[in-house]
């Protein structure tokens, strides 16, 4: 589910929910136009990568720089990884921050 192999008891644990606190870029990457960055909204969906991992999240709580989110694919991952936002901008997702997992 978590898509990590390894031996039992070694793996971190699985999460359907996360608590992210996040820092936003000044710009967003890879359009043509220079786009700011807005702030996160609740029950706005963002694509999160964890690792080898790519969900989308709905985000449930959004406050300045921290925010909350239930995926829809469950992620393997422990306190303190780092993950790469994105979210949908002209029909693609581009990367508009990091976050670090609490």
């Amino acid at each position: 589910v978590g898509r990590v192999v390894g031996p039992p008891k070694t793996l971190p644990p699985v999460l359907s929910r996360i608590s992210v606190e996040f820092h936003l870029l000044d710009r967003v990457v890879g359009t043509a136009e220079d786009l700011k960055v807005e702030e996160i909204k609740t029950s706005e969906p963002l694509m999160i990568s964890v690792g080898t991992a790519t969900t989308v999240g709905i985000v449930t709580s959004a406050r300045e720089g921290h925010a909350d989110m239930n995926l829809k694919i469950p992620v393997a991952s422990e306190a303190g990884q780092r993950i790469a936002v994105s979210r949908r901008i002209g029909g693609k997702w581009r990367l508009i921050g990091y976050g670090v997992i609490r």
